[in-house]
């Protein structure tokens, strides 16, 4: 991973987690060949771990495959919540938690 291709390292993303692309505003060039391209996904991998879907996968330079950055994404469900999280250095870190039901307990209001 490379610090010197990114305008920030891991930024806050609040609750937005991506699974595949690129957050390109965060992009400052490569740091390998000085060019401001788009960034490619390589390598990408998916694993299921004791129902933990984990995906991880490469950005790299299109002129020269310099890494700019792994990312990592992983989903679950938890209770009767979907649990959602993203590190990386030029994508950011973020959580989300979505309930799978119709109507989300967390966000009803008390009868009394």
């Amino acid at each position: 991973m490379c610090n010197g291709c990114v305008q920030k390292e891991y930024p806050d993303r609040g609750n937005t987690c991506l699974e595949n692309g690129s957050y390109l505003m965060n992009y400052l060039c490569c740091a390998s060949c000085h060019q401001r391209d788009f960034v490619l996904i390589s390598n990408k991998a998916t694993e299921d771990e004791d129902g933990e879907e984990i995906v991880t996968y490469d950005h790299v330079c299109k002129n020269c495959d310099h890494v700019v950055a792994r990312h990592e994404y992983t989903f679950s469900v938890v209770d009767e919540y979907q649990e959602y999280t993203m590190l990386c250095m030029l994508c950011g870190k973020a959580e989300d938690s979505i309930s799978v039901l119709p109507d989300d307990p967390r966000q009803s209001a008390p009868l009394f």
